[in-house]
C-alpha cells in the first residue's frame, strides 16, 4: 500500500471507507489554503473560461470540458493537504464515501476525471424565463436568440462525474473575486497556515470578546438585568498556573472575573468527574489535570489563554451527593451565568469522539482562492478565482432551533437557560469556532451570521420587553378600577383601558416559554428548577410575580395555554405515563403540570392561540378575571416560589357555569358542551365542522392531557371558568371593517353586527371546595343587532380556587 492507502499493484481498486484528512492526522497538523497540485495548476492555466470569467462576456449556458487529473491525483492531493482544489472535488465527488465491498464503489484510479464548467447567471436566467412566458409578441424571437453573456453575479457551474455510481455529477462553484454575492469574510483567509484543531484559535476567541467587552451596550446591561443583586457561585476552580484546584472561599466581590462551561453530561453521569463530599478536600488541595475529560481540559486552556484565574465547572463546584448544596447552587444560575464574563460550550455529548468533532480541514470549510490565469503579477490581487462548494456567498442564519438537530447540547433542557443567561458564549466542538452575544452571531469563517428567534439578542428583548410591557398593564390595571360598576350601569364605553404593552410582554414570553418545555431533562424532576435562572431573572428586572411558569400581571391571558393533542402508540403511552411519576408536582392550571409528550408523529407544543386571538380584540374587553390571592404551603419564600410549585393554589374572581364532554366521532373531536347544549359548539350560525379543524363563530377547546383518545372515560362534574369576555361592533358596509365598542343598552345603527368571544379554562372538582384545570376554551360568535345572549352572561362573579 502506498502512502496514500492506494493498491498502486492495480488501477481498477476499492478505496478505503472514511480515510477522512482530519481523521488520519496528528492533533497539531496544520494547514495552507489555496495551493494547487500540478493537475489543478494545469486545469486552471489550460482553461479559456476561467481567463475570461472576469470580463463577464462568457454567455449563458455556454459550456467548456476540462480535466483535473485522476481519482489518484485528488486522492493523493486530498489526503496530504497539499492542494486546496483536490479536497474540495474528491469530498464533493464522493470520494469519502467509497466502501469496500460495494460495487457501487469501483473506481479505476488512473482513468482521466473529465469536468464540465457551464455558464450561469441564476437572477438574469429568472428574468428570461418570466418573458418568455408574459411577452407573448417575442416568443419566436426567444427561440431562436442565444442567451446574453452573465452579469457580475454569474458563475461557472464546475461539475465532476461523481465517482459513486448511482450520482450522475456534484458540483463546485468558480466566482470571479468582484461578485457581489462573495461573502468577503471567507476571503480573507491568505496562505498563511490554519491549525486543524479549532480551539486553537484563542486569538480570534480573545478578538471577539474584547470587541464585545468594548463596544456592546445590551452585553453590559445583561449581568445587570438578570442578576441585579451580584451574587458569586460558592466555589469557583482556580486554574491559574499549571495547578488547578477548587477555592471555597472566594472573596465578597461582584467584579471577580470567571468563565464558565455548558457540557452535556451523557447518558451515564458518573463517568463524569464529580464533586463529593468525601472528594472535597482533595480538591481544595489539587486536581490533576490529565484525570478530566478532554473538553474539561479545553475549557480551562480556553480560560488561561484569555487571561482568566477561574473557571464554574458544575459536576466540580457543587457537591453532587449533598442535596441542599445542590438546590442552592441550582437557584443560583441566574447569578452564575449572568455574572461569567464568558460561557464556553461544548456542543456535543461526552459519547462523542471529541477528536473526531475538534480537528478539521480548513479547505472543505473555505473557498480556494486562485489567481486568474493569463493576469500579470500586479493585477493578481484584483483579478481571482473563488472556488466553493456552497453558491456564491456564505452567510447563512443560525437558529437555537435548527441547530438542535446538528448539535446535541441545544436540546438540553439545563443548557437552555446556561445559554441565555450568560452575555457572551463561545462554542467549540464542531468544525469551526461560533461567538454569540446579545447583539450578533460571528462564525470563524463564515462572519455575522443572521439572528434568528431564540439567540441572546432576543432573550436582551424578552426582558426589557417584558419590564416595559409590564409596567404598562399595571398602569391599565389601576386605571381600570371601579370599570365593573360603570359596565353594569351601562352609563358609558365599557371597555377598559388597553395600549399595546400586554400584548408586547406576551409575544416575548410565549415563545421562550415553549422553546424551553421542548427541551429534553435526565430527570423531569428538575423540569421547575432548570428554568428557575430565568425566571429570576425576569421578575427582578420586571418587578413582577412568578406563579408557576405564568405571570401574576398577565394572568387572565397567561391561563389560555394549550399543548394540542398527538397520536402516540400503547408504548409512547408507557412511557408518557412513566415521566408524569418521575416529575415534580405543580398547579393544575401551570403547564408545567403537563409533562410533555413525544411520539413518531411529533411532541405536543406548548402554545397560546387562544389567548393570541383574544389579545387582537383586548381594547373591547368586558370582563377579565382577576387573582385575588396566590398561596404557597411552604410559605412565600422567593427561592420556593421560583421551581416547588407543589401545592399552590390561586384565587380567581371570575365566572362558572357547567358544562358536558362528547366525542363526535365523524370528525374525531372532543368537544365541550357549556350546559351540555351543543348549540354553543355549533355557534348561532348553524356553522359546520371540517375535520378536526372548526369554522369561525364556534367554541373550540384544548385538552391538557395530550395522549387522550376516543374511548377514554369523559370527566365529570366540569365547569367552565371565563378569564376573558370581549364585544365589538362592525358596520359591514364600512370597507374598513372598523370596529367599535360594545355599551351594553346603548342602540346601534341598523345593519350592524355584534360580535362577542369568550375564553377560559375548564376545570373539575378537587378536594375541598377546589377546583382542577383540564383544558382551555375559545367561544367566539357574531350576530345581526345588539343583544348578547352568552352561555356567561345570567352568571354571577365568585371566588374560584386553583390548585
Amino acid at each position: 500500500m502506498s502512502a496514500i492507502g492506494l493498491d498502486v499493484a492495480d488501477s481498477v481498486t476499492k478505496i478505503s471507507f472514511n480515510d477522512r484528512f482530519e481523521a488520519s492526522v496528528p492533533d497539531d497538523t496544520v494547514v495552507t489554503l489555496n495551493k494547487l497540485c500540478a493537475p489543478c495548476t494545469a486545469f486552471v492555466e489550460k482553461s479559456i473560461f476561467l481567463k475570461r470569467l472576469g470580463r463577464k462576456d462568457i454567455k449563458i449556458e455556454a459550456e467548456e470540458l476540462g480535466h483535473v487529473g485522476t481519482p489518484r491525483d485528488l486522492k493523493a492531493g486530498y489526503q496530504s493537504g497539499d492542494c486546496h482544489l483536490c479536497a474540495l472535488l474528491w469530498l464533493r465527488a464522493g470520494g469519502a464515501y467509497l466502501e469496500p465491498g460495494n460495487p457501487k464503489t469501483e473506481v479505476d484510479l488512473d482513468a482521466p476525471l473529465e469536468v464540465k464548467m457551464v455558464a450561469r447567471d441564476v437572477e438574469k436566467e429568472y428574468e428570461i424565463m418570466v418573458a418568455r412566458e408574459t411577452d407573448k409578441t417575442k416568443k419566436l424571437w426567444y427561440k431562436i436568440a442565444s442567451m446574453p453573456p452573465i452579469s457580475d453575479r454569474g458563475f461557472l457551474d464546475l461539475r465532476i462525474t461523481a465517482l459513486i455510481k448511482d450520482k450522475v455529477y456534484a458540483d463546485l462553484h468558480i466566482h470571479h473575486s468582484s461578485n457581489p454575492k462573495l461573502n468577503a469574510a471567507t476571503l480573507g483567509f491568505t496562505s498563511s497556515p490554519i491549525s486543524a484543531r479549532h480551539s486553537d484559535n484563542y486569538a480570534q476567541i480573545k478578538t471577539w470578546l474584547d470587541h464585545c467587552t468594548s463596544t456592546h451596550t445590551r452585553c453590559r446591561e445583561l449581568p445587570d438585568l438578570v442578576s441585579p443583586t451580584a451574587q458569586l457561585p460558592s466555589r469557583l476552580l482556580d486554574v491559574s498556573d499549571n495547578a488547578i484546584k477548587l477555592d471555597c472561599s472566594l472573596p465578597a466581590s461582584d467584579l471577580l472575573p470567571y468563565t464558565t462551561l455548558s457540557h452535556m453530561w451523557g447518558t451515564d453521569p458518573s463517568a463524569c468527574p464529580q464533586l463529593l463530599l468525601s472528594t472535597l478536600e482533595s480538591f481544595r488541595s489539587s486536581i490533576d489535570i490529565n484525570d478530566l475529560p478532554p473538553k474539561y481540559a479545553y475549557a480551562i486552556h480556553i480560560t488561561r489563554a484569555l487571561g482568566y484565574r477561574f473557571i464554574w465547572i458544575d459536576s466540580l463546584c457543587i457537591i453532587q451527593d449533598s442535596a441542599p448544596d445542590w438546590q442552592t447552587e441550582a437557584l443560583k444560575m441566574a447569578g452564575v451565568y449572568g455574572r461569567s464574563v464568558l460561557n464556553i460550550s461544548f456542543v456535543f455529548p461526552p459519547d462523542k469522539d471529541l477528536r473526531e468533532n475538534y480537528l478539521r480541514d480548513p479547505r472543505v470549510l473555505l473557498p480556494c482562492v486562485t489567481a486568474s490565469p493569463g493576469k500579470k503579477k500586479s493585477d493578481e490581487d484584483q483579478d481571482k478565482l473563488v472556488i466553493s462548494y456552497r453558491p456564491g456567498f456564505h452567510r447563512p442564519a443560525w437558529s437555537p432551533t435548527v441547530y438542535k438537530k446538528i448539535w446535541p447540547l441545544l436540546s438540553r433542557g439545563w443548557v437552555f437557560q446556561e445559554r441565555l443567561l450568560c452575555s457572551k458564549t463561545v462554542y467549540f466542538g464542531q468544525d469551526r469556532l461560533l461567538w454569540e452575544c446579545c447583539e450578533e452571531i460571528v462564525d470563524e469563517y463564515y462572519g455575522p451570521l443572521t439572528t434568528m428567534p431564540g439567540s441572546k439578542s432576543h432573550f436582551h428583548r424578552v426582558i426589557t420587553g417584558l419590564a416595559a410591557g409590564l409596567k404598562g398593564v399595571a398602569e391599565a390595571a389601576e386605571a381600570n378600577k371601579g370599570r365593573r360598576v360603570e359596565r353594569e350601569k351601562g352609563e358609558k364605553y365599557a371597555s377598559v383601558v388597553y395600549d399595546e404593552d400586554q400584548s408586547k410582554a406576551d409575544e416575548q414570553w410565549g415563545p421562550l416559554a415553549r422553546d424551553y418545555r421542548a427541551g429534553e431533562l435526565t430527570k423531569e424532576f428538575d423540569r421547575g428548577i432548570a428554568f428557575a435562572g430565568i425566571a429570576r431573572a425576569i421578575q427582578s428586572s420586571a418587578g413582577v410575580t412568578y406563579l408557576a411558569g405564568l405571570w401574576k400581571e398577565l394572568f387572565a391571558f397567561d391561563l389560555l395555554w394549550t399543548t394540542g393533542l398527538v397520536v402516540v402508540s400503547d408504548e409512547e403511552r408507557e412511557k408518557s405515563e412513566k415521566r408524569k411519576l418521575e416529575a415534580k408536582p405543580a398547579p393544575s392550571w401551570s403547564w408545567f403540570s403537563v409533562v410533555p409528550t413525544a411520539s413518531k408523529m411529533g411532541g405536543d407544543v406548548l402554545g397560546w392561540p387562544f389567548r393570541t386571538n383574544m389579545q387582537v380584540y383586548k381594547r373591547h374587553a368586558l370582563f377579565e378575571a382577576e387573582v385575588l390571592a396566590f398561596k404557597h404551603p411552604k410559605g412565600g419564600s422567593l427561592d420556593v416560589l421560583l421551581h416547588d410549585f407543589d401545592g399552590m393554589s390561586v384565587t380567581l374572581k371570575a365566572k362558572k357555569v357547567q358544562c358536558g364532554f362528547e366525542w363526535w366521532d365523524q370528525f374525531d373531536l372532543f368537544c365541550v358542551l357549556p350546559f351540555g347544549d351543543v348549540k354553543w359548539v355549533m355557534g348561532k350560525n348553524e356553522n359546520v365542522i371540517a375535520g378536526q379543524a372548526v369554522t369561525p363563530r364556534v367554541l373550540q377547546y384544548a385538552h391538557d392531557d395530550a395522549t387522550v383518545k376516543n374511548g377514554d372515560v369523559l370527566p365529570q362534574g366540569a365547569h367552565m371558568v371565563l378569564t376573558v369576555e370581549q364585544a365589538w361592533h362592525v358596520d359591514p358596509a364600512d370597507p374598513t371593517k372598523k370596529t367599535h365598542g360594545y355599551v351594553k343598552g346603548k342602540e346601534i345603527p341598523d345593519g350592524w353586527t355584534t360580535s362577542y368571544q369568550y375564553a377560559g379554562i375548564v376545570v373539575v372538582p378537587a378536594e375541598g371546595e377546589t377546583w382542577r384545570r383540564i383544558g382551555a376554551f375559545m367561544l367566539f360568535d357574531n350576530i345581526t343587532g345588539h343583544e348578547l345572549v352568552g352561555p356567561f352572561d345570567e352568571v354571577a362573579e365568585e371566588d374560584i380556587v386553583l390548585v
